[in-house]
């Protein structure tokens, strides 16, 4: 169902809790290559343009993603999907698990030498088992819910 989860490269690992210096890495990475076309990994509701970086003054190459809303055994989620283009027509809708929703971005501008990825991230008010406990939200794993 997913491509390859990223392996340690010079800019650490794509696993799910992977340290990320004073913080766990709060998704999972999969390998993906520029341009190749990225579909709904789970059924989303409210689908929208998301950001994962503040913009700075000297940003001439800006990621995006997607965020939205799902339900998954009775769980509601907060999702993003972030190192892709999404296609701005679906902006606002409803999308069923499996459609096409973008094109894979290179993040190679910003991180040189690091794997192309897409990142994947599911958060919940609700203290799960396995989750992470982080800034209010309780964050899993998406391989183990999708």
């Amino acid at each position: 169902m997913f491509n390859p989860i990223r392996q340690s490269d010079a800019w650490g690992d794509g696993y799910f809790g992977a340290s990320r210096g004073d913080r766990p890495h709060l998704g999972v990475d999969y390998v993906v290559n520029e341009g190749e076309v990225i579909y709904a990994p789970c059924d989303m509701d409210s689908f929208n343009l998301s950001y994962p970086y503040a913009f700075g003054t000297n940003d001439t190459y800006i990621l995006t993603g997607a965020r939205f809303n799902t339900k998954i055994d009775g769980v509601d989620f907060d999702g993003r999907l972030w190192y892709f283009t999404p296609y701005s027509h679906l902006f606002g809708r409803d999308i069923l698990k499996g459609t096409p929703i973008g094109v894979a971005q290179t993040l190679q501008h910003r991180y040189a030498g690091i794997t192309d990825h897409l990142h994947f991230q599911l958060r919940t008010e609700t203290d799960l088992v396995d989750s992470i406990d982080y800034k209010g939200w309780y964050y899993v794993d998406p391989y183990n819910w999708v």
